[in-house]
């Protein structure tokens, strides 16, 4: 196999890099096959984007940029993403957190903030007052009578799963609502607070998950 070879798609071109060739030979035929890129008569117009797949080779970030500063050597060429089969640490302890659901079993007091990373099942009482805030979502069992906060600080993707009915306040990333100045809360326990296409905060019934968040729920493999 040749130590790099574009390919064409949908989306644009996509170089794949051979993971058991050095570096150097990989910097020379990405040399020749930007050059070759650039200069063909039917492409020269058109801006292309380039995505890079390293495969099982982890791509150091010296080694991007030098893709990168070699791809703007051309003008019509511009690197998109960097993919790769290998996951970093970093990343893993990120998918970790991501599919993880942290139990908290407490009570939270009036000017009491408690804040978790990740998604949260949520057993215990928040009094008047007192607040929990988390990156993920929030599977409220217990009571609140306080605010809930998901998605913190900007993630509207994310969900408050549970009677809300008797918050003070409900918010998911930077959109919220008081509660007792809404008529559309509903007070049962199979309530979804979530942010609609419109970036405003709505409720429905977990019944209707597949239709108020489809990528949650093909990501848990539907209920």
């Amino acid at each position: 196999m040749q130590s790099a070879v574009l390919k064409g798609n949908k989306n644009g071109y996509e170089i794949v890099i051979n993971d058991k060739a050095s570096m150097t030979e990989v910097f020379q035929k990405l040399t020749i096959l930007f050059g070759e890129l650039s200069h063909n008569k039917a492409l020269k117009s058109a801006k292309l984007l380039i995505n890079v797949n390293s495969g099982l080779r982890l791509l150091s970030e010296e080694d991007k940029n030098k893709i990168r500063k070699l791809a703007n050597s051309y003008k019509n060429l511009l690197i998109g993403k960097f993919v790769s089969k290998i996951v970093t640490l970093e990343e893993a302890h990120k998918m970790i957190k991501e599919h993880s659901i942290e139990t908290l079993d407490t009570v939270i007091r009036n000017g009491q903030d408690v804040f978790v990373d990740g998604d949260v099942l949520f057993l215990g009482k928040i009094h008047n007052g007192g607040k929990l805030v988390t990156t993920g979502n929030i599977y409220l069992m217990g009571e609140s009578k306080g605010i809930l906060q998901a998605g913190f600080p900007n993630n509207e993707d994310k969900l408050i799963f549970g009677n809300v009915y008797f918050s003070q306040q409900v918010r998911v990333g930077e959109q919220f609502e008081v509660i007792a100045d809404s008529q559309k809360v509903l007070n049962i326990s199979n309530s979804v607070v979530y942010v609609n296409d419109l970036h405003i905060l709505s409720y429905g019934k977990i019944d209707n998950l597949k239709q108020i968040n489809p990528k949650f729920f093909n990501g848990i493999g539907g209920i």
